[in-house]
């Protein structure tokens, strides 16, 4: 009760800056002011079944079926299905951009917390999955200190059960950012990229690759491409963002 009424008091004297519009507030929960947190953008209705990109028809009754879009009827992505939970728009890109490039870790609960309602449901799915982080390169590990996606997905993977495979891929050449690249050369920069280094983690499992931000979709598809080469049963994708180009 009186480190309740301490908390109170502090935020009272001591309000906390929105980490996406900057202001001050005294009733910042989870990183953002009630401002921005009504800001949130919600996803679209109508999705393609596995890819998860919007659909250009839209469609009044959910049958249960699942609606792919052209691009995966012609050709088939390496997985099953890809889930996103928030779209990379204002408030959540600026929470995103903190977390990945101002060393800002602690916002990984807060980011989580977001994507909660969406995927934890949908890892409990497949309970007997594993859940597998996108990996960095060494250098990049060491330069920024974490890896977004491992830290997200442990939250994930302690609120649905799901067990953690950290280190089962791993990313084996250092690559160039794929910010500014055409789709053609993110797919030509990631060639070859990972390896798996713990076959039998996966070998006869189901799959949940999981990544921060989905934006072509080139570093996801290597990966599953690679994922493949240890035969699991199958592969499932979920990230927490999804940026408009998203393919």
């Amino acid at each position: 009760m009186l480190s309740g009424l301490l908390n109170k008091t502090r935020h009272l004297l001591f309000p906390e800056r929105c980490v996406a519009c900057g202001k001050c507030d005294t009733k910042i929960d989870d990183a953002l002011c009630q401002s921005c947190r009504n800001g949130i953008e919600p996803l679209p209705k109508n999705l393609c079944g596995v890819c998860g990109r919007p659909l250009p028809f839209e469609y009044e009754i959910d049958t249960g079926e699942l609606y792919e879009c052209g691009d995966c009827r012609k050709k088939p992505p390496p997985f099953e299905r890809l889930k996103f939970a928030l779209a990379y728009e204002t408030p959540i890109r600026e929470l995103m951009l903190n977390f990945k490039f101002n060393s800002a870790r602690s916002l990984a609960k807060p980011l989580a917390e977001f994507g909660r309602p969406a995927l934890v449901p949908w890892f409990c799915d497949w309970p007997d999955a594993i859940v597998v982080p996108v990996p960095l390169s060494p250098y990049r590990l060491f330069s920024r200190g974490y890896n977004p996606s491992f830290l997200l997905a442990r939250f994930l993977c302690g609120w649905s059960g799901l067990k953690l495979a950290d280190g089962a891929l791993r990313k084996v050449r250092a690559t160039r950012s794929q910010t500014g690249l055409s789709i053609k050369a993110r797919a030509k920069n990631v060639k070859g990229a990972f390896a798996v280094f713990n076959q039998k983690a996966i070998e006869g499992r189901q799959v949940i690759l999981f990544d921060d931000i989905h934006t072509t979709g080139a570093t996801i598809r290597e990966c599953c491409k690679t994922l493949k080469t240890a035969k699991p049963n199958a592969i499932r994708v979920a990230t927490l963002c999804r940026t408009a180009e998203g393919r």
